[in-house]
């Protein structure tokens, strides 16, 4: 009888432990894509900087920007988990719902920056650039991400 109870507590425990664990593998996914998406803004900040005229056209700098969010898009899908997640995040359900799209735009992501790492030369072709990838962030967030308030 005491090794029943043994067993059967040990079993609780050890669902529980599972549980925090899919807890804290959520938790960090969220973590780990809210810096990603933080990062993909600040190169798009720099990139837009430049599109504009206020900070000077530099080629290089570009060139790593655009490195930056090309590998961030790599990893994107790999950091939505799970519909069960918990933690705080601004993902919609829409995402697990419909992955192979949400996926899709990532893959899309990734294609767009390479293409325009091909293609930039000067200012004008950096600035057909970052229209075309802001338009593919918008259209992602728009879709998958919960609106600001």
């Amino acid at each position: 009888m005491h090794r029943t109870a043994l067993a059967a507590i040990g079993l609780v425990v050890l669902s529980g432990i599972d549980v925090l664990a899919q807890q804290m593998d959520s938790t960090d996914a969220i973590h780990q894509r809210k810096e990603l998406m933080k990062d993909n803004q600040e190169q798009m900040q720099a990139l837009t900087g430049m599109s504009r005229g206020q900070v000077p056209f530099n080629i290089a700098t570009a060139q790593a920007a655009l490195q930056q969010i090309e590998q961030n898009a790599r990893q994107i899908p790999s950091l939505f988990l799970s519909h069960q997640e918990r933690g705080p995040t601004a993902a919609l359900p829409v995402i697990w719902e419909r992955k192979a799209d949400f996926d899709a735009r990532a893959a899309k992501l990734e294609r767009d920056v390479t293409d325009a790492l091909a293609r930039i030369s000067d200012l004008g072709s950096l600035q057909v650039a970052i229209q075309q990838v802001g338009q593919n962030c918008g259209g992602c967030h728009e879709t998958f991400r919960r609106k600001e308030r």
